[in-house]
């Protein structure tokens, strides 16, 4: 049957740029990046390429700066002098769901989601557009019908949906995601997976890219593309590792071999760091 993990990249420091895959286009792109609070270097040297189209997770031991790497891609920190962040679009849109849904308790869920698109200089909605995206965006998880619901009505594994779609609704075309079912029961999880999954395959929206910090193998191998093994603090770019496993992903393909091999190699290569 063959290896069913082929190694792409491999990099003891993370000091160089992966080259893109032929026919391949980059979305963003982090270059040699280093950075420090204070005295604790958090990352060092990383070098990582994320393609248009593609669904990548980023696996690595706890602290060690994966959420870290989505703030610099977010712009939210500035990498140390020498590295650098490139955008293949000029005004990148990128969206950011974090663990928790962070929703206002006092707004409905229809509320969270236009707020955001009402505020800011940049890309300033007007109240009717604004009503109008987040319609659009309930509409996308499925959850229409809860537009006047406040978070404190809804399930966990709902208040996230709506999280996801306050995301959406700002048309990114890149989505950051900080575990976003990390405090979610295991079924709700492995549905949401397959939603968000549904989500970014379908041409109702502006979503190219997904870039996933996660703590599970298992959910990194069945959603993405490639996985990114972080090493330990201070974290670099150990290695990337390729799924072999078909689009779509659908539900049962947890049974095929390719997955089992797939997840039993990651966990090998988690415990020899």
């Amino acid at each position: 049957m063959g290896t069913p993990l082929r190694i792409v990249e491999e990099r003891a420091s993370g000091g160089e740029v992966s080259r893109p895959e032929a026919g391949r286009e980059l979305a963003v792109s982090l270059r040699n990046c280093s950075l420090a609070f204070g005295d604790v270097q958090v990352l060092n040297n990383v070098s990582l390429d994320v393609y248009k189209n593609e669904f990548l997770s980023i696996l690595g031991p706890s602290g060690c700066g994966k959420s870290t790497l989505l703030r610099l891609m977010l712009d939210l920190l500035k990498p140390s002098p020498g590295g650098e962040i490139v955008y293949a679009d000029k005004e990148p849109s990128i969206g950011m769901v974090f663990q928790k849904p962070v929703l206002m308790p006092w707004l409905t869920a229809l509320q969270n989601i236009v707020l955001p698109l009402t505020l800011g200089a940049k890309k300033k909605l007007g109240k009717k557009e604004a009503r109008e995206k987040g319609e659009e965006a309930l509409k996308l998880v499925g959850l229409q019908d809860f537009r006047n619901h406040f978070p404190h009505q809804l399930s966990g594994g709902m208040q996230q949906r709506i999280a996801i779609a306050r995301a959406l609704a700002a048309e990114p075309t890149v989505l950051l995601m900080d575990e976003p079912f990390g405090a979610l029961d295991e079924f709700t999880r492995e549905r949401l997976n397959f939603e968000l999954l549904r989500l970014w395959e379908s041409p109702d929206n502006s979503l190219s890219s997904v870039v996933m910090v996660t703590h599970s193998i298992q959910e990194s191998v069945i959603m993405s593309d490639r996985v990114i093994m972080m090493s330990p603090r201070p974290a670099a770019v150990d290695e990337v590792l390729e799924v072999p496993l078909p689009r779509p992903r659908e539900v049962g393909m947890e049974e095929l071999p390719a997955f089992h091999q797939t997840v039993k190699a990651l966990r090998k290569r988690v415990k020899d760091q």
